[in-house]
């Protein structure tokens, strides 16, 4: 063999072995968020990173095009690592969303008193629609979070919808009430808000139909009605205000 054929033999060994590195990293920090994760991957990858906690807690969204609300999911995957935490972004994801994440992690870690610096925590969104925003999904990571780090399970028949703050407290988010309405019709038997948001103001629509001069007008208005929302689902979900992360994982962890 020639020289010059020693040489593109030597490149072409080194390219093959470029790309397998980079295939493998990838999946390590990004296949499970990304579903590309599988049996081919740890065939290929050898030396993944071994799977060390997982969760999922249901979500509450609110569809921006039609102000109804939306059940899903947030899943929670841990791995061994270097303290990165991954947020899948399809779905996209809004920046105050991913601050949330980070907030999360960090109230999380406190509760827990685990070390994530040596982890890798990959975190995802399954709702129907095209983008995630808001900051009111914070809670549910942070209990998805906490199970996964625990060992434990988050239970499937409770929602909860609220931000989470500094310190684990739970902070007040919008419409409250279409929330509630979506996980109601879902199944869902127990629904956490924020303390303070178990009555809330909703505005009932009217129309009001007039013939004046032969000509029909349709006039449509709202009124503002106080829903309490224990009463309102009543015998079908109970509604609970919770005030802080030890509240919610109470409820929510088996």
């Amino acid at each position: 063999m020639d020289r010059k054929n020693v040489i593109i033999t030597i490149l072409a060994i080194l390219l093959l072995v470029s790309i397998s590195a980079s295939y493998c990293a990838y999946q390590q920090q990004y296949g499970s968020a990304s579903g590309t994760a599988g049996d081919g991957g740890a065939l290929a990858c050898s030396d993944a990173s071994p799977r060390i906690g997982s969760a999922t807690a249901t979500i509450v969204a609110v569809q921006s095009e039609s102000s109804t609300g939306d059940i899903g999911q947030v899943q929670v995957e841990i791995r061994e690592g270097s303290g990165k935490v991954l947020v899948d972004t399809n779905p996209f994801v809004e920046p105050d969303t991913q601050y949330s994440v980070r907030e999360a992690v960090e109230v999380a870690a406190d509760f827990t008193q685990a070390t994530i610096s040596d982890k890798d925590i990959i975190i995802s969104f399954e709702i129907e629609g095209t983008m995630i925003g808001g900051p009111s999904a914070g809670t549910a990571t942070t209990v998805a979070l906490i199970a996964a780090l625990e060992g434990k399970n988050v239970r499937q028949d409770v929602a909860i919808t609220g931000t989470i703050e500094e310190g684990g407290v739970i902070g007040a988010v919008g419409s409250v009430f279409e929330k509630a309405v979506a996980a109601e019709e879902h199944g869902i038997t127990l629904f956490l808000v924020p303390a303070g948001e178990e009555k809330v103001v909703y505005y009932e629509q009217h129309f009001d139909g007039r013939m004046p001069f032969g000509f029909r007008f349709k006039r449509v208005y709202y009124t503002p009605k106080e829903i309490d929302l224990s009463e309102y689902f009543q015998g079908k979900m109970e509604v609970k205000g919770v005030s802080t992360i030890s509240d919610a994982v109470e409820y929510m962890i088996a």
